[in-house]
């Protein structure tokens, strides 16, 4: 799998016709036996995490912060698989009003992946979800984006990566649609409501459990939600601004980490701190230093893929705005920053590493049983 500079995402995987005849044929069966949606089970809106490990619960605990800070009081629940989680660490987070929530509990899982997002937002007590990736900081207070009119009509509103699904991509064909002139989905935000859109949801989480069939050629979890929609002929609401490029270096030198995606309005709604994670930043490193962009227009638009020193960075080429990051935003890296000093300088923080560190060493990551160091 690669990603070209113009924009595709390309598959070197060769599929035979009678495979893709065949896991057509399997989601169109597996529709007909998805339960109706349980009225009674689900209510109310929340936002929705998964996390686990020191990576992602060290970029959790910045995202919830800058959530409450906000203003956002909305229930928020956080999924995990096994001993991901520890004690301490539910503890830790009771301040912020947040419920752990171990996928165990309610159903039969063994191993972490792509497929636990949509188990997440399937599972929720919530009716109405934000799910949110642990590395992703809302710019604003979310719970306004509840009322986008886009999302009032159809349920369901997706964010626009990079990326374009190459038009020789089996997908197509398994799930008949010619759609291919649509961006992919950046799955690093939803907003579903799961009544209106249960069908859908339960396919997608089809396509998430047939992952060594359909990874072959989709990039995890990240468009099997659009496709879903796409399969069953459903409207969804996808953002029309296409996500900027934030990151560090000049215009001619630009190493971006963090993808920044819009609302209805064309106003900044989340930084998805997908490459530089807060784990591995330091705490005088300034990662939002510039933002690139692309016009609304045809002109020439490139995406590049970068290893610096190790790490992934992507720039942008063409037709290109190159502008400052804002006051706001650099005051929101600052804040992040903050809580950032605060998780390493705890406690908890070390009795995490710890912890995690015996977990793994023992293979108990997916015991039911609560462990103690």
């Amino acid at each position: 799998m690669g990603f070209t500079k113009n924009r595709i995402r390309s598959i070197d995987f060769k599929i035979s016709q009678s495979s893709i005849e065949l896991l057509a044929h399997e989601w169109k069966e597996h529709v007909k036996i998805i339960p109706p949606y349980p009225i009674d089970k689900f209510g109310g809106k929340g936002i929705v995490y998964t996390a686990g490990g020191i990576t992602y619960v060290s970029c959790l605990w910045i995202s919830i912060n800058i959530l409450r800070e906000s203003g956002c009081i909305l229930p928020v629940e956080i999924w995990h698989l096994g001993n991901e989680i520890s004690l301490d660490i539910i503890k830790y987070f009771n301040k912020l009003n947040v419920q752990f929530r171990n996928f165990k509990e309610v159903c039969n899982v063994d191993k972490p992946g792509f497929h636990l997002k949509p188990l997440a937002i399937l599972n929720s007590q919530f009716k109405e979800i934000l799910y949110l990736d642990a590395d992703n900081i809302c710019f604003n207070n979310p719970s306004e984006l509840f009322d986008m009119e886009g999302y009032q009509r159809t349920g369901t509103t997706f964010w626009p990566d990079y990326w374009f699904t190459d038009s020789k991509n089996p997908i197509w064909e398994i799930i008949g649609s010619d759609a291919y002139h649509l961006p992919e989905q950046e799955s690093g935000q939803i907003l579903i409501n799961k009544e209106t859109c249960w069908k859908e949801l339960n396919l997608c989480m089809h396509f998430n459990q047939l992952g060594e069939y359909y990874y072959k050629f989709l990039y995890g979890d990240k468009d099997t939600f659009k496709f879903a929609w796409s399969a069953l002929k459903t409207v969804y609401y996808m953002i029309e601004k296409s996500p900027s490029n934030c990151g560090t270096g000049l215009n001619d030198s630009f190493n971006g980490n963090t993808m920044i995606q819009y609302d209805d309005k064309n106003a900044v709604a989340f930084l998805h701190r997908n490459l530089l994670k807060w784990d591995i930043t330091l705490l005088h490193e300034r990662g939002w230093e510039g933002i690139k962009s692309f016009p609304n227009d045809n002109s020439l638009k490139e995406v590049y893929l970068q290893n610096v020193n190790g790490m992934m960075t992507v720039d942008f080429g063409g037709n290109v705005i190159y502008e400052e990051t804002s006051p706001d935003i650099k005051n929101l890296e600052n804040k992040c920053l903050d809580y950032l000093k605060i998780w390493r300088e705890s406690y908890t923080y070390f009795k995490f590493y710890e912890y995690i560190h015996f977990i793994h060493k023992r293979n108990l990551q997916n015991s039911t049983q609560s462990i103690e160091v």
